[in-house]
């Protein structure tokens, strides 16, 4: 595992400096896996938003090699900064749509890849209330992003985090609380 998280960091480095055969290789070991929580968000948008799986794991690689940030230290922080990418791709996507029909979108805070959506909310609403958690709570923010939108396990996102299984899961469950009584009040 050291081994493959070695070669993933120095691949992930030299794709960043313009190493093409390094970006082949890359993107043949991850893409699958960006493809799979891509496919996973737009399934939860629906019709929401138009945009093709691929459309949204190429456009997060652009951005994800275009960014200033320093590369990720290892796999599991190269999808959770991949998962948090295609999260903005489809909010900026969605205040495109918005801005242009004026019109609801909405999704469901609610990680189960198949549970029908009984709890709508709208998608540029519910980024807000994410903006307004994490001014007040950056690390619980932060779990929901990367299970919301990422599709991430608990186990994954306390690797990522550097935090345990346990405290994970109760910032997860804190962290809806705050949103659905943020939602349900109206305070956005």
């Amino acid at each position: 595992m050291v081994k493959e998280t070695e070669e993933f960091v120095s691949l992930l480095a030299a794709s960043r400096n313009g190493d093409e055969a390094a970006r082949a290789r890359l993107d043949e070991a991850v893409y699958g896996e960006l493809s799979a929580i891509a496919s996973h968000l737009l399934r939860r948008e629906g019709r929401a938003i138009s945009m093709a799986t691929n459309d949204l794991v190429n456009e997060a690689a652009v951005r994800l090699l275009q960014s200033a940030e320093a590369p990720p230290a290892e796999r599991a922080h190269f999808f959770a900064l991949s998962s948090r990418i295609m999260r903005n791709v489809l909010i900026d996507a969605a205040r495109r749509r918005a801005a242009e029909k004026r019109r609801k979108i909405t999704v469901t805070l609610n990680t189960d890849h198949g549970a029908p959506q009984d709890n709508p909310m709208e998608l540029v609403a519910l980024e807000t209330a994410l903006m307004r958690l994490k001014a007040i709570d950056p690390d619980r923010a932060e779990v929901v992003v990367l299970r919301y939108y990422g599709g991430m396990t608990t186990e994954d996102i306390a690797l990522a985090l550097g935090k345990s299984e346990s405290t994970v899961k109760r910032s997860w469950r804190a962290a809806c609380a705050w949103l659905k009584e943020a939602m349900e009040n109206d305070e956005l």
